[in-house]
């Protein structure tokens, strides 16, 4: 599944190549724009663009991503401090060494060296994006439009990071993120799944992203924007037009989910247990308006993914592997947080919905001596593990629905291990529940090293999980020949061994 994701999109890309050429010049006149706008505007906007990048650079250690952004804004810097009518109004001593006192804890004044009237263009451009709603630009809200052009939306973005209101410049950001880009969402939750289903390694081949928007996150972080995300500023006005993506949605979809997670799992807090009526609920939304707070909730976070299931997975995995601290370890308390363990029902269902999709049409092999490694935990595997203790996944409720995931059959591989574990270690410990589990072991998951594990474990029916390992090896399948049975009874005597 992961190499047909990666073929799928050279396809795409091949597909869509007589359309990319009109694109991609579309785009570099937008680029191009942009870049002039921002080189005419005031200089402290350069620098604090710079100071954005450098700061996203040293805080992802990637130093490559954003240098030759950074270079074209010391140039168009340097080009200003250079003009005579500038050199006027700036100190001698600071144009020759701008650029090596740029830093990312430089303050950064507001400019009024712009080579065009700021607020002007902010009003002629509010105009075009909503025709129906009158903007009050001294706001945090914004109001766009669902066919306002991308470009006006872009340029209103750098113009308030030009009269430095940062939290309209990130509304705008977000718009864009959260209605012009959604097209790529269906990919994106492709890849989200294979995020937790499949290795990092391997998901650098899937995960293609940009860095258009890095800039947005250091702009969150750098002014504690995080508020912005619980309660989004910006609306549209022509709501009809179809649905629009919540900001933690369209901050995914501007940044990339490895860009995305890193920064969610920063910010991320414990859900406020004192807001678990509605009104309470309400006031702490109202609260966090007009709040400078940097952090997130982890429940505020998931209701906003809810309504899309596949990003909700990816995120819930991402808190239960690099947050355990406040999803699944409580050194305090011995009864989590109830809002926690409905997201470990929640979690629950997605495992079930999502855990096997990437890996197609499981096709069952006969035992052979490759079958003897015993793996590593699945994902879903460690998430039963660490929540069913905490009661809100029961282990009853598990075997019932992992059963009839896996219709019935023994022989299914689908869940196997998964069923195998959570009926030794939260059964009745009785002979059928042994059978079952070997049964698991050998005919589903088609481990024999792990079927021997298992009857070296369960002291207490050793003798009976033996009596069925020499017979599974020996006359389980009439089909198979002799030379094929004598070795997967060495099979057996090696596994015995370790």
């Amino acid at each position: 599944m992961l190499e047909e994701t990666v073929d799928h999109r050279s396809q795409d890309n091949i597909i869509s190549d007589d359309y990319d050429a009109h694109d991609a010049a579309s785009d570099k006149m937008t680029d191009l724009f942009l870049e002039t706008l921002r080189s005419w505007g005031p200089t402290s906007c350069l620098r604090k663009r710079i100071q954005l990048q450098r700061y996203f650079s040293q805080k992802s250690r990637n130093n490559s991503s954003s240098v030759a952004f950074i270079k074209q804004a010391e140039k168009d810097l340097q080009r200003r401090i250079s003009q005579t009518a500038f050199g006027v109004l700036s100190d001698a001593k600071d144009s020759a060494s701008m650029i090596e006192d740029i830093s990312t804890r430089q303050a950064i004044d507001a400019s009024k060296d712009s080579l065009f009237d700021v607020d002007n263009l902010i009003d002629k451009f509010s105009s075009r994006l909503s025709t129906s709603t009158s903007q009050d630009c001294q706001s945090s809200r914004i109001y766009v439009g669902r066919k306002s052009d991308i470009t006006i939306i872009f340029a209103s973005a750098e113009l308030e990071m030009m009269r430095e209101r940062f939290d309209r410049a990130l509304g705008y950001y977000l718009s864009i993120g959260s209605s012009f880009m959604t097209e790529s969402l269906p990919l994106l939750e492709e890849t989200a799944v294979l995020m937790v289903n499949h290795s990092q390694e391997k998901l650098a081949l899937a995960e293609v992203t940009g860095n258009k928007y890095d800039h947005v996150l250091s702009l969150l972080e750098m002014h504690q924007l995080q508020y912005v995300l619980l309660n989004r500023n910006y609306s549209f006005v022509d709501k009809s037009e179809g649905s629009t993506e919540p900001p933690i949605v369209a901050l995914i979809t501007l940044v990339g989910l490895s860009k995305a997670g890193s920064f969610l799992m920063d910010c991320l807090s414990p859900p406020d247990t004192k807001a678990d009526t509605k009104a309470d609920a309400d006031a702490e939304v109202e609260n966090t308006n007009s709040s400078n707070d940097s952090n997130l909730p982890l429940d505020a976070i998931a209701t906003q993914l809810a309504s899309r299931p596949k990003l909700l997975y990816w995120f819930l995995f991402q808190v239960f592997t690099k947050r355990p601290d406040m999803y699944v370890k409580f050194p305090t308390t011995s009864v989590p947080p109830l809002t926690i363990t409905n997201l470990h029902r929640a979690q629950f269902s997605l495992f079930l919905d999502y855990a096997n999709e990437s890996e197609g049409e499981v096709i069952s092999e006969p035992m052979t001596s490759t079958s003897m490694t015993v793996d590593s935990d699945s994902p879903f595997m460690s998430f039963l593990r660490a929540t069913i203790p905490h009661g809100g996944v029961d282990a009853v409720t598990v075997r019932e629905r992992l059963g009839s995931y896996r219709g019935g059959r023994t022989d299914n591989p689908v869940f196997a291990r998964e069923l195998a574990f959570v009926t030794e270690k939260f059964g009745k410990g009785t002979l059928d529940e042994a059978k079952e589990v070997l049964n698991l072991y050998l005919l589903g998951a088609k481990n024999l090293s792990m079927a021997v594990a298992f009857a070296e474990r369960d002291t207490t029916h050793s003798k009976d999980l033996w009596k069925m390992l020499v017979e599974h090896c020996t006359i389980s399948d009439p089909s198979s020949d002799a030379s094929e049975k004598g070795a997967l009874f060495g099979s057996l005597l090696e596994a015995a061994a370790h």
